[in-house]
């Protein structure tokens, strides 16, 4: 019992004198320089420099001045593509009234007098019996076949000369009226194609034919590249349009039109043109209106 108490004794000695022990400050060398790891009471931290400063801020400052001036020059191109559109829209408006009154022109010159009173109806009554006639002609061949139309109107036109031959016929024999037979009148006995009409085909065909491969030539070899590119997407649109109808739709589409358009640009040019210029003058209006709305608006010198 006198040992464990000893030893008891012993033992709480030692906490005590460890509890009381006396917490020795740290030494420090008076000669050392001061730094961030160093026990010197006396260092300062260094003040951040306006250098520092800079190499922060300069990717801010750079990437705003980068994207302004991204910007103006996003602006300026875009005026560049306006101004252009505009001038563009202008010079072909100009070009394509210039073309047509030059297609009108040698429409007139290389078209025959009957065929130009047909199509501007100088003679009504004809004019009508043949768009009538070759309207309902596109349209059998739209709904029947080559061969079932073709036979259906030399039919129709073989009935309608043998009942007006046997009209003719019962006229003179048993009214005493004779009358003369208007299809005589309108198919000339002489059929016959004549040698110097022959050579005024032949040369026309060669003129022209040689002109329509020439320029057929440039377009596919892409000798002008504004003409080559409208040639192109006028192909796509028809592309696209003949995957929804035939060629006869359009071949009945171009017979309304030269049967209608000429007549009516003959008739209403000043009002046409004036209400064209007008409709230019609106494009020109809103590519202005466009151009001035864009956000900091580059002045040009």
């Amino acid at each position: 019992m006198d040992t464990q108490s000893t030893d008891f004794d012993l033992m709480t000695d030692q906490v005590e004198g460890v509890g009381h022990e006396e917490i020795v400050p740290p030494r420090y060398d008076p000669d050392e320089t001061p730094a961030i790891n160093s026990t010197n009471p006396d260092f300062i931290p260094p003040p951040i420099t306006p250098s520092h400063q800079t190499d922060i801020t300069n990717p801010v400052v750079d990437t705003l001045n980068k994207g302004k001036t991204e910007l103006k020059r996003g602006q300026q191109q875009a005026e560049d593509i306006i101004t252009k559109t505009k001038k563009i829209i202008k010079q072909h408006w100009d070009q394509t009234r210039h073309s047509l009154i030059q297609i009108q022109k040698k429409v007139r010159e290389t078209m025959p007098t009957q065929g130009s009173d047909l199509i501007y109806w100088r003679k009504p009554i004809q004019s009508g019996i043949v768009f009538g006639v070759s309207l309902s002609v596109i349209i059998t061949f739209m709904f029947l076949s080559s061969l079932a139309a073709i036979s259906f109107w030399s039919l129709a036109f073989l009935l309608i000369v043998g009942l007006y031959k046997m009209y003719n016929y019962v006229m003179a024999t048993f009214v005493g009226r004779i009358q003369d037979d208007k299809f005589e009148a309108i198919f000339s006995p002489d059929v016959s194609i004549s040698e110097r009409r022959a050579q005024e085909i032949a040369h026309s065909i060669r003129i022209n034919g040689t002109h329509l491969l020439q320029h057929a030539r440039d377009l596919f070899l892409w000798k002008n590249l504004t003409n080559s590119v409208l040639f192109g997407l006028v192909l796509f649109v028809f592309f696209y349009i003949g995957l929804s109808m035939n060629a006869l739709t359009f071949v009945l589409i171009g017979l309304i039109f030269g049967f209608t358009v000429p007549k009516i640009y003959q008739v209403y040019q000043v009002p046409i043109d004036r209400i064209a210029k007008q409709v230019l003058d609106q494009i020109n209006q809103l590519l202005a209106k466009v151009t001035s709305k864009l956000p900091n608006k580059a002045k040009k010198a």
